[in-house]
């Protein structure tokens, strides 16, 4: 099936100044002041993209265009949205372009972004898929992501459920399916567990997997190089104290389940059973998943050795291996060998690599290490040298912590030129300009104007952070409780979260001397456990109220 996003080439995507009309006509029906030079500045700090997701756009736009005083209810804002992006209506737009809001029909959120398919095969014949974890319905190529490690990873996991608890389902026959890999490049796509003529997706070949797995494995168990392998690795371990029990090809049966494997070596390392799998061929995901997890629930740790690890292009199923194992992969060779040999000591090419600021990774990396220097994971069924994902965690929470001094210092700035404004509503544009320009850095919309703030938001938040009335002139801060129920209500979900915050119920209950709050409480409670549509709470400052008062954002109300 063709993907719908082709209804708008390169060549045809609206130029800015169309954006700008479609968006000015649009909104110019209902509020006439609208003018087309505040449309062509909404387009310019908007800035969408081809392909973009309209329903993406659309959450963008709206609180962009209240900082030109212009409000829109969400439906509108998918409209307009559509029209931005070319489309006639937000009816008429491709079903893959909407993006389907999370938790639509009381279920999970997604779990996938919207994705530009550089990993999915272009025209799948299972191009939706129905994932059992959130009960939604998703595209292949949002599953499969942009991300190449992610994608190996998913595809462990889906390739170890299968049997027990498949996660996806084609979507048109409700079939387990799982991820396989086309013979050239990095694509993927999803495979029927079946196929018996109810579904007109048809993803399996004349040959069964298991019948062309077999030809290959077998094909290349008696070449030249894995015999020599084979005992390369033997050498190695016995010239090496610390192991024992060394068996070629031994049977490995399972203790309880009665199931067996038989890897190319196997030996005791400290203690642990390892079984040595020597990998030449394309061995298929199924079967790399279920001999990781016999192992695993044998107590044993499954241990890949490659003959060599490309710098550059790799099979799939080098990557299958190297994205599951912490990105480290290790090579046994005649110069491994004879080092081994000569230092008494099991010793391995490891390749790996480092993780680097903004999701980058440098390139593979090369050194000869000791086997007994290595972390064996034996439940996670991993062995590594370098701990890549200690250091991208590490990597991680250093840009956030970064990223937490930079918006203190923001959060500070403003909290100044808030105090100084709100007396006498005088203000340097300077100032402000280059407060909006920070806030924008971080993701956050500020009006043109500062009087256009939300300011009866911002006042109660201040005043439940200082526990005293701040930007009114009421005399005590009950006041602030009885003004923003019922006189600012889409704002109370963020007021009762910063009473809950900075704690301030005792302060509300010295103060309601006639339990008019309190009855006022109870009664909101009772009519948000009904369903009110009056208390829904407005989002749309969610960002501004997370950057200021991330204390407040971070309490969830019951």
């Amino acid at each position: 099936m063709a993907h719908s996003a082709s209804a708008h080439g390169a060549d045809d995507y609206p130029s800015p100044s169309q954006q700008a009309t479609a968006l000015y006509q649009f909104l110019v029906v209902k509020m006439p002041r609208v003018s087309v030079r505040m449309a062509e500045a909404v387009i310019q700090e908007l800035a969408p993209t081809q392909g973009e997701a309209v329903k993406g756009l659309a959450k963008r736009l709206r609180p962009l265009l209240t900082t030109f005083g212009v409000r829109i209810k969400h439906a509108a804002a998918l409209e307009a949205a559509a029209r931005i992006q070319g489309h006639a209506s937000w009816h008429k737009t491709p079903q893959d372009l909407r993006a389907a809001p999370p938790g639509a029909d009381g279920a999970l959120p997604s779990q996938f972004k919207t994705a530009e398919g550089v990993f999915a095969v272009g025209n799948p014949e299972v191009a939706e898929v129905l994932d059992r974890m959130t009960g939604l319905y998703e595209r292949h190529v949002d599953v499969i992501g942009d991300d190449w490690e992610r994608a190996l990873q998913l595809r462990m996991e889906v390739q170890t459920t299968l049997e027990v608890n498949p996660r996806f389902l084609c979507s048109e026959c409700m079939t387990p399916v799982y991820l396989v890999s086309k013979p050239e490049g990095k694509k993927l796509f999803f495979r029927h567990t079946l196929e018996d003529g109810r579904c007109s997706a048809v993803t399996r070949g004349l040959l069964s997997q298991d019948e062309i797995n077999a030809r290959k494995y077998n094909g290349v168990k008696e070449s030249w190089l894995h015999q020599e392998m084979k005992r390369w690795v033997v050498d190695c371990l016995r010239v090496d104290g610390r192991f024992t029990d060394i068996v070629v090809e031994g049977r490995w049966t399972g203790e309880f389940t009665g199931a067996w494997r038989r890897p190319d070596v196997r030996a005791v390392f400290d203690g642990m059973r390892v079984a040595f799998e020597i990998q030449l061929s394309t061995t298929y995901i199924n079967v790399i998943a279920q001999r990781r997890e016999f192992y695993r629930q044998e107590g044993g740790l499954l241990f890949w050795v490659f003959s060599h690890f490309n710098l550059g292009a790799r099979r799939l199923t080098q990557d299958d291996v190297f994205y599951n194992n912490n990105r480290n992969a290790f090579v046994v060779n005649s110069a491994t060998r004879e080092a081994s040999v000569e230092r008494g000591r099991f010793l391995l090419e490891c390749v790996w690599a480092a993780p680097l600021p903004g999701d980058r990774t440098t390139a593979l990396q090369r050194a000869t290490v000791p086997f007994d220097e290595l972390t064996l994971d034996q439940q996670s069924q991993r062995a590594y040298y370098f701990d890549f994902d200690r250091e991208r965690a590490k990597l991680v929470r250093e840009a956030a912590q970064r990223r937490e001094l930079r918006r203190k210092a923001l959060r500070e700035r403003f909290d100044a030129f808030y105090a100084d404004y709100v007396p006498e509503q005088v203000f340097e544009e300077s100032d402000w300009q280059a407060l909006r320009s920070s806030f924008k850095a971080e993701g956050v919309a500020l009006p043109y104007f500062p009087d256009r703030m939300p300011k009866a938001l911002l006042n109660a938040l201040y005043s439940a952070k200082y526990g005293r009335v701040f930007g009114w002139d009421y005399p005590n801060f009950i006041q602030i409780a009885h003004h923003m129920e019922p006189g600012v209500r889409k704002h109370l979900h963020y007021f009762r979260k910063a009473l809950k915050a900075y704690d301030r119920a005792e302060l509300i209950r010295r103060e309601d001397h006639s339990g008019k709050w309190a009855a006022k409480v109870a009664e909101y409670k009772a009519r948000i456990r009904a369903g009110d549509p009056a208390y829904a709470p407005d989002m749309e400052h969610d960002a501004l109220v997370g950057l200021l008062f991330p204390e407040v954002q971070a309490i969830t109300l019951t």
